[in-house]
């Protein structure tokens, strides 16, 4: 038997998110609550998260390795915590695993965008001779 036709067995299981990695980021996607402050301010960046799973599939530890801000911190932390990961088929073994993610908190593309008004004001009734002038309002809304 070749090494390429021998498969590598794994008598310890690690705990799997059901339905794999692109299930993971869509709940993250959909439970991730941009906090208020850092909107306000147009924080943006990325946390990065170690966690560790028990045996049944709960996360029991979750500590912050990249920091942004606190109140992204503390979103990070709680989705994190509330993962629900399938439970190992281990055979009398009760094992953590350890997984390490980055949440990237982003603005919308459309919060992003500058966005001018312009709007011409009533021309003042001129006072004096003079040639006609016009005035300009700028609206700036963010």
């Amino acid at each position: 038997m070749s090494k390429a036709d021998h498969k590598e067995k794994r008598f310890i299981k690690r705990p799997e998110y059901p339905g794999g990695k692109a299930a993971l980021l869509k709940y993250i996607q959909e439970n991730l609550q941009y906090p208020a402050d850092a909107l306000e301010q147009r924080i943006e960046g990325n946390v990065k998260v170690w966690y560790e799973v028990n045996d049944n599939g709960v996360v029991v530890d979750s500590k912050i390795i990249q920091s942004l801000s606190p109140s992204c911190d503390k979103e990070a932390l709680r989705v994190v915590n509330s993962f629900q990961y399938s439970r190992p088929k281990n055979i009398h073994l009760r094992v953590k695993s350890a997984f390490t993610i980055i949440i990237r908190f982003r603005l919308k593309e459309a919060a992003q965008k500058l966005t001018i008004q312009y709007t011409q004001a009533n021309k003042p009734k001129p006072t004096s001779p003079s040639k006609n002038s016009e005035t300009y309002t700028y609206t700036i809304n963010f």
